[in-house]
């Protein structure tokens, strides 16, 4: 039977008659190269190979591996083999007690010699068996090692590829015109954000990203039933936006209360550049230190009351389009209100400014900031207000450049009134309005300075 197909066995016997027993020669040659005839002595050198046993029969055909011929032991092979082993013990033994079997101290030692020699022969072989089995297992651990570690990662990739999945598919429903499909996909973000941290931050990305799209309010007039009804619904995806915001962003440590269990986190961008936010409630918070406000739109009213910015608190350009509410709001880092649109009322009752509070061309109604603490640099330079202004018992440092509303000024507070929890080693003084006479006097000056510049004008020309 041939080896494949490129290779063919050739078999001589190498005893006469029917003796299927006795020792053969095997080639197994190329099948392009196989001769006519070929004689005994083996003169095609090419794959020779000696088989004791019986001639080549059922059992014996070659397995082809990777184009290596590969035959198995025949059976009879194992007795030869053992035979043979037996014999050499058998002629050992009989060499040794004929050479040293008289008995004298002399064969007695020498016989003791050749045990120790072949104690130590064993031994030897016995510790290198037993490191091949160590080798042998450690080969073992190595490969089962190596087969986790494939399994692994096998199992990581297919984990990576259900998560990708399940993040395009979301996003992708967050487009469709159902409202309860997009709601769904909110859901699904969050849990997929909740159980694979790696991929909050994109999925707080597409939440703001949601919010910065353009919205139309639901109570516009001239919308027929059918319209107004679809804002409703996206008005109510655009809450839970919020309430998903507010319960895994801005849920961080507040106080002397650890962070949510839900917190995601402060690697987070918040960006809500030029967002629409309905009626927006984050009272009793800590803002995330990474949240941007600036240019965003503000309906309904918002809520920032007691709450804590951490970080820069960007509100440039920003429009309330309601009351803004941030009584008791501590601002420990920049408070960036320039450019700010109030049409409600600005409300800063004991709010704490601890670093810059720039109120620069801020566009506000009645605002209130009575009882608030200046603890940086303000400017209300050029900013203009609608309706009443009020700075009762504010206060502020005198170290500090300031830029009050007109009519303010900062007078210096009496010793040890300080604000509480204030540095007590830094001048303090009120935010007060000027007296009534100064007032008085500063519109005569304005008003005369006007009528002489006309009069001037009129006699050039």
């Amino acid at each position: 039977m041939p080896l494949s197909r490129a290779t063919k066995d050739v078999v001589f016997p190498l005893t006469s008659g029917n003796n299927r027993h006795g020792p053969s020669l095997v080639y197994s040659v190329p099948t392009s190269k196989v001769p006519a005839t070929c004689d005994h002595a083996g003169r095609h050198s090419a794959g020779v190979a000696w088989r004791w046993g019986r001639r080549k029969g059922v059992g014996d055909e070659p397995v082809a591996e990777d184009g290596v011929g590969l035959r198995p032991l025949p059976a009879s092979s194992v007795w030869w083999i053992l035979g043979g082993l037996l014999g050499l013990a058998a002629v050992v033994t009989t060499v040794l007690l004929v050479a040293f079997g008289d008995g004298d101290e002399g064969d007695k030692v020498r016989l003791e010699a050749i045990r120790l020699a072949g104690t130590i022969v064993l031994g030897t072989g016995g510790g290198a068996a037993l490191f091949v089995a160590l080798r042998r297992q450690r080969t073992t651990e190595l490969d089962l090692v190596h087969k986790l570690a494939e399994a692994k990662a096998t199992q990581h990739d297919a984990e990576q590829r259900r998560v990708t999945d399940l993040y395009t598919t979301a996003v992708e429903q967050l487009g469709h015109e159902r409202a309860a499909v997009r709601l769904g996909a909110l859901y699904a973000l969050q849990r997929l954000g909740q159980d694979h941290p790696e991929q909050r931050r994109p999925i707080v990305n597409v939440w703001c990203a949601y919010l910065r799209m353009p919205f139309r309010n639901p109570d516009d007039e001239g919308l027929d039933e059918h319209e107004r009804a679809e804002r409703r619904q996206e008005l109510q995806v655009r809450l839970t936006v919020q309430r998903l915001l507010r319960e895994h962003v801005h849920s961080g440590p507040y106080q002397d209360q650890p962070a949510s269990p839900w917190f995601w986190g402060d690697e987070l961008d918040v960006d809500l550049t030029g967002a629409t936010l309905h009626n927006l409630t984050l009272s009793d918070r800590r803002i995330h230190p990474h949240t941007n406000f600036n240019n965003a739109r503000f309906t309904d009213g918002v809520w920032f009351d007691r709450a804590r910015f951490e970080g820069l608190a960007l509100f440039i350009g920003a429009r309330f389009e309601s009351d803004a509410l941030f009584g008791e709001a501590t601002f420990e880092g920049d408070a960036w209100f320039a450019n700010a649109r109030f049409d409600g009322r600005a409300w800063f009752p004991k709010a704490w400014f601890g670093s810059r509070a720039w109120f620069f061309k801020a566009r506000l109604g009645d605002a209130s900031f009575d009882k608030a603490t200046f603890d940086g640099h303000t400017s209300f330079d050029k900013a203009r207000f609608k309706g009443k202004v009020r700075f009762s018992r504010a206060m502020a440092r005198h170290d500090r450049e300031h830029n009050w509303p007109r009519d303010w000024r900062l007078v210096p507070a009496e010793p040890g009134d300080i604000p509480e929890g204030a540095d007590p080693g830094a001048p303090w003084g009120h935010v007060d309005t000027r007296p009534v006479g100064i007032r008085l006097l500063q519109n005569l000056f304005k008003a005369s300075y006007g009528w002489l510049r006309a009069c001037l004008i009129s006699r050039v020309s």
